[in-house]
């Protein structure tokens, strides 16, 4: 053989190896054992979903419940993750949604265990940190959770790509982050705030691959941001948009009990106090009520909300969610770990989480943990970005993740339980629930029991559901197919039969003063049938 036929040789050779099952041994194993971590917690306990918004995006994705048919307009995801959802075929009755979520938590799981082993750390504590960061995920799986970790991923393999400068570490943390940004803007945008001064920015700036794939991640980000507002723009979606905007200061943001403390507002625009405990509680069947131009105006006329009485106690109490039992191993662990090996980077990290959590707090929206879980995540593994892990610190560390993974899994395992024994419950309740149409108001009917992640009955595939919520005005909902046949809430209300109800007693109250004032009546209940926890209320108001 000649030299250069050699030299040849032993190129391909070098280049051959990178791809021998050898090389990629431990991507395979770090994703089998994340992926055997998620079953056997599937198998051994019920997921339960962690809000109804999940099953609310499952119901429009899947064409059941409370839609009128299915859409890949998810509302609270971006529309491309919708095509991806509703592509995925139902796998013994575990519909496309539900697999979606279990495999981006597999996916965290992999990229966790295979990142951190590469960045230095043992067996030990890389399992310790599976279990910390990812059971409570899977027994409560969250859509803005999940986005969130994805970002974490991302973090991950452009810490990866910066230290080996492989290609395939950086395409895969680019698709990880669009992917947190498709399932959740918002966590996405968060997490990466958060993360910012950890990023490896001098191999960002020095390399052109890495220049060419933030571009084209971003030109991503920019074309499907283009294409959700194009969808939202369509004349269906009009007022479902315009509400949502105007809405959003009542619903989540504290907006209600500031503006009640200010009468002459409401007298100058015709609403009174019930009128708005009426939209904070998502009632959008009245467009006299649902009025995106009045609402606007009254809180243009109230003044920002972090200026309104109260919001330094709110600012606080979201700093005091962090201590919240549920991460509070995260948090110490975070902490801790930290103080082991400071970092300038970390600490501005921990800086601007401090800040956001103020600044939540401050517009009115504190102590969300959904929120809060991938930031948290993201600061636990923040100190191994810095270089591999010194020697003398190896113990410290293993026993600081071990600790908080032995203390945080039995509250979750323990809330599991207590979820499989609501879930036998509600689901023996809800044997003969009536198939017909039935007003479900906000989180009244137990979504998250009656539609378990891993599957559900097939006679509540057929219940359905008006919905007085978040969706109601969306095109593919119950109320807006009915609204187009000419029947408004007000009419079900006023009909001789009336109209079931399930909705709590305030609810209730908001109901019965709404058709005092707005429909001249008295409300009525005709009937009433219980189903275990749920009373279906036949309801009418009287003139």
């Amino acid at each position: 053989m000649t030299a250069r036929n050699l030299q040849l040789h032993e190129g391909f050779a070098c280049r051959f190896s990178n791809v021998l099952p050898s090389k990629s041994l431990p991507i395979l194993t770090a994703s089998a054992v994340a992926a055997s971590y998620v079953i056997l917690l599937c198998l051994l306990f019920e997921p339960r979903w962690e809000t109804n918004d999940d099953v609310s995006m499952s119901m429009v994705a899947h064409g059941y419940g409370g839609v009128a048919f299915s859409s890949p307009q998810l509302v609270f995801s971006n529309v491309l993750w919708g095509y991806l959802v509703r592509a995925i075929p139902e796998i013994n009755g575990v519909l496309g949604y539900s697999l979606a979520t279990l495999a981006t938590l597999i996916v965290f799981g992999a990229v966790l265990l295979f990142g951190l082993y590469r960045l230095g750390l043992g067996v030990v504590p890389c399992l310790s940190a599976l279990v910390l960061t990812l059971t409570r995920p899977v027994l409560f799986p969250q859509f803005t959770v999940n986005a969130g970790l994805l970002v974490v991923a991302a973090v991950i393999c452009w810490h990866l790509y910066a230290r080996d400068d492989d290609w395939r570490a950086l395409f895969v943390a680019c698709l990880f982050a669009f992917s947190g940004y498709l399932v959740r803007s918002q966590e996405f945008y968060l997490v990466l705030l958060v993360a910012l001064p950890l990023l490896p920015w001098r191999v960002f700036l020095i390399r052109q691959p890495a220049r060419a794939a933030l571009i084209a991640f971003a030109l991503a980000t920019i074309t499907v941001e283009v294409i959700e507002d194009r969808v939202r723009q369509r004349p269906e979606w009009r007022d479902f948009t315009e509400l949502a905007s105007a809405s959003l200061p009542f619903t989540d943001f504290g907006a209600d009990s500031h503006l009640k403390q200010r009468p002459d507002i409401l007298d100058r625009y015709g609403y009174t106090a019930n009128d708005i405990d009426l939209v904070s509680s998502r009632f959008f069947v009245d467009p006299k009520i649902a009025n995106p131009s009045a609402l606007r105006a009254m809180l243009d006329e109230l003044g920002p909300l972090p200026l309104q009485a109260g919001a330094h106690q709110k600012a606080w109490l979201g700093v005091r969610a962090l201590w919240h039992p549920d991460l509070r191993a995260l948090f110490l662990s975070a902490f801790f770990l930290a103080l082991f090996k400071p970092r300038r980077q970390v600490a501005v990290s921990w800086g601007i989480t401090l800040v956001a959590v103020l600044g939540l707090g401050l517009l009115g929206r504190p102590g969300v943990l959904r929120v809060y879980v991938p930031v948290v995540s993201l600061l636990v593994i923040a100190p191994f970005f810095g270089g591999r892990l010194a020697s003398k610190l190896k113990w410290p560390v293993t026993v600081v993740l071990l600790s908080a993974a032995v203390l945080s899994t039995p509250r979750s395992v323990a809330q599991a339980r207590e979820s499989e024994a609501v879930f036998e419950y509600v689901q023996d309740a809800l044997v003969g629930f009536p198939e017909d149409m039935v007003v479900v108001w906000g989180g009244s009917f137990p979504f998250e029991a009656a539609y378990p992640v891993l599957g559900t009955s097939p006679s509540a595939m057929t219940y359905q559901f008006y919905g007085l919520g978040g969706f109601t005005l969306a095109p593919f909902s119950v109320p807006y197919a009915e609204l187009q046949e000419g029947r408004s809430m007000a009419s079900f209300l006023t009909r001789e039969t009336g109209v079931p109800i399930i909705a709590s007693e305030r609810e209730f109250a908001y109901l019965r003063r709404y058709c005092w004032e707005h429909l001249r009546g008295d409300l009525r209940e005709l009937s009433a049938e219980e189903y275990g926890p749920i009373v279906v209320s036949r309801r009418r108001c009287e003139r």
